[in-house]
């Protein structure tokens, strides 16, 4: 039934189409029919004349002989030539007319004939687009069901990717564990072997103290029974310090003893402890190399914030210009990027005075700009020039996830508490938490600005982003929207950075000042300045020190200013390099190390004081 609508439609179409095309021509066909009519009247009326002639001529020749004069014939002749002649006329325009509409006739038959041809080509034309139209919706429903295959196809993959991501999510994690297992272990052992040095050492102890007092039993005795002998012969004087043996409490004590028995030494029992890794947080226990139970007990030191004083280690980095530096949150490794797009991790031997690269990871496009790593050091997230934020595992150096979504230059990106969470932010004015795990953005802020820099304010939900128009803004990563708070400071903020109690927060600007706000009054509290600090570049980064009384930055002449929090005081400029250098970014760890980046070399600078 549809073939045969199909067939009407067009058959329909096509007379429609024919009528359109010699619609054009119908007033001259009209008008050439009415002059064929007209021609063909004319001719009956002519033949009808000629009749009427030839009848009126009879009439006459009939009539000759009549009572008719001749005057009168004569008269009705004329009138009868006249008339003929008119007639005549009229013919022969009718046939100069007619031979006219012939021509036209003939042109427009031409024409129609040209039009024909042009129609059938065109028809010829439809026909073939037609056929091709065809062709290609056949396509067209192929390629859709092709489209809807890969889709399926596409959307089982992504099943699959999901279940197996959270499947490495789960062994990671109990990966982790393990380590952290192992590593719980390891220390319990070491410290059962500890204990174990201490039992022998303390079993040496006794049987030391009971062969001392053995010895001086017997040197008493024999002193009692040659005393008269020792006095009349020499006396013997020992001086033994009172740091040495436990037993002796005065300053120096004089015994009387046999020539022989002064070089008796008594044996010592050494154990031996492994230095710690000065990056490393921890109390250093002071030994002696004598046993603990003669020569006293333990003495430990805690670190305490120390100002730094001494250039320790210097090396270069990159091969590039560095820019960005973090230390892991135990304090035994150090991340440096630049913008050679590498990432190095290093750590250092011979107590901190050589670096060592121990891995190099790979796979950003475009100049590192931040770096952070997550709370137990697994993970390390960098934003680089590409727009985009890229995840790496340390220990295997691969690249775990790319997130990309920004449209500017990253230049910041900090984890929210966890390895699961983070926030990134970019020069096209937004500020982005991202789901590690799925790899999908949760929530776009729209600053209105460039974000500089990140911190986490509670290492959960809020942040804290510096931004280009001399504001620090305030954000809930639970809720989408505006900022909850903003703070303006005096200019463009390049810096921000948080003490470990989250109360405070300091900013560096481009006015060259480091501003510290209170965030339970959200207002600036403390402005440090000096005509010495000078901010040279946008990224140019503070840092407090892990007791939050210090916080110290660089400044464009090679210099490194620290001032005390509390009370204002510039405490500490200390200057390394001989020329101008501009400083990038500093990181203070563990209270007493200090790394400084350099731009225009290319080094590294480690701090500390000794």
């Amino acid at each position: 039934m549809s073939v045969s609508t199909d067939y009407k439609v067009a058959v329909l179409q096509q007379i429609e189409n024919r009528n359109k095309l010699y619609g054009r021509f119908a007033d001259i066909i009209n008008s050439h029919n009415l002059l064929h009519d007209q021609n063909k009247n004319l001719q009956k009326e002519n033949e009808n004349l000629k009749n009427e002639l030839e009848k009126n001529r009879r009439e006459i020749s009939t009539k000759a002989h009549g009572t008719v004069t001749g005057s009168e014939r004569s008269e009705q002749v004329a009138a009868l030539e006249q008339k003929l002649i008119r007639i005549q006329e009229e013919l022969t325009e009718v046939h100069r007319t007619k031979g006219a509409r012939n021509q036209q006739i003939i042109d427009l038959n031409f024409a129609v004939q040209e039009k024909e041809k042009e129609l059938i080509e065109v028809k010829q034309t439809l026909k073939d687009k037609t056929d091709e139209v065809n062709k290609l919706n056949q396509q067209t429903s192929s390629l859709e069901t092709h489209i809807s295959e890969l889709q399926q196809a596409n959307q089982t993959l992504k099943d699959e990717y999901q279940a197996l991501h959270i499947t490495y999510e789960s062994v990671d994690g109990k990966l982790r564990q393990c380590q952290m297992d192992n590593r719980d272990l390891v220390e319990r052992w070491l410290k059962f072997k500890h204990k174990e040095a201490e039992s022998l050492n303390s079993e040496n102890d006794n049987f030391k103290r009971k062969s001392d007092r053995k010895v001086t039993a017997g040197l008493q005795e024999g002193a009692v029974e040659n005393t008269q002998q020792a006095r009349s012969t020499h006396n013997i004087y020992t001086t033994i310090d009172t740091s040495v043996h436990p037993f002796i409490t005065t300053g120096k004590v004089q015994m009387l003893l046999p020539q022989a028995m002064i070089s008796i030494q008594l044996p010592r029992l050494r154990l031996n402890k492994s230095k710690s890794n000065i990056l490393v947080s921890k109390k250093v226990s002071i030994e002696e190399e004598t046993p603990p139970s003669m020569y006293g007990s333990h003495h430990h030191c805690m670190a305490v914030v120390r100002l730094p004083q001494l250039a320790l280690c210097k090396w270069r980095a990159h091969e590039s210009e560095v820019t960005a530096t973090r230390f892991s949150s135990s304090g035994g490794i150090l991340a440096t990027g630049g913008s050679d797009r590498f990432i190095h991790i290093w750590n250092f031997i011979g107590g901190t005075d050589k670096s060592r690269l121990q891995y190099t990871l790979r796979g950003s496009n475009g100049g590192i700009t931040d770096i952070d790593m997550g709370p137990q050091d697994q993970i390390l997230a960098a934003s680089s020039n590409d727009y985009a934020t890229r995840i790496w595992t340390i220990e295997t150096q691969r690249l775990k996830l790319t997130l990309t979504g920004h449209g500017g230059k990253v230049l910041a990106a900090r984890f929210l508490g966890s390895v699961h969470r983070l926030a990134s932010g970019s020069n096209d004015r937004t500020v982005k938490v991202w789901d590690v795990r799925s790899g999908s953005c949760t929530r776009t802020f729209m600053a209105g600005s460039s974000c500089n820099d990140l911190v986490s304010a509670d290492d959960a939900d809020c942040l804290a982003s510096g931004h280009f128009d001399r504001k620090v803004r305030i954000w809930d990563a639970r809720i989408s929207g505006h900022a909850q708070n903003e703070i303006v400071v005096g200019g463009r903020v390049t810096s921000v950075d948080m003490p470990f109690d989250k109360t405070t927060l300091v900013c560096c600007t481009k006015d060259h000042t480091l501003e510290v706000i209170d965030l339970r009054k959200s207002a600036v509290v403390s402005l440090f300045s000096d005509d010495r600090f000078k901010v040279a570049t946008d990224q140019t980064r503070c840092s407090y020190s892990n007791d939050g009384m210090f916080v110290a930055v660089g400044s464009s002449d090679g210099s490194v200013l620290t001032w005390k929090v509390k009370t204002g005081e510039l405490v500490s400029i200390t200057k390394e390099h001989r020329a101008i250098q501009l400083f990038h970014a500093i990181g203070w760890k563990n209270s007493i190390l200090f790394i400084i980046i350099t731009k225009s070399n290319f080094n590294c600078v480690l701090w500390v004081r000794y």
